[in-house]
């Protein structure tokens, strides 16, 4: 019973947990690999905050462009 609302929850959410693991992850790299954003305190916050947030509003309409 937790298990299949579990699974369902992450079917019916996965464009956000895209959004947040993958983009997000992706965001990050790029941040630090750019050298530009090395005085920003926590980096991976904003970076994975940007990328569930466009997996949130992928999810809200329901495709990612």
């Amino acid at each position: 019973m937790l298990v299949e609302k579990f699974f369902d929850h992450i079917s019916n959410w996965s464009k956000f947990w895209f959004g947040l693991i993958f983009l997000g992850s992706i965001i990050n790299e790029m941040a630090n690999q750019s050298g530009m954003f090395i005085s920003v305190p926590s980096l991976y916050l904003w970076t994975y905050g940007l990328g569930a947030m466009i997996g949130l509003i992928a999810k809200i309409r329901g495709a990612w462009f």
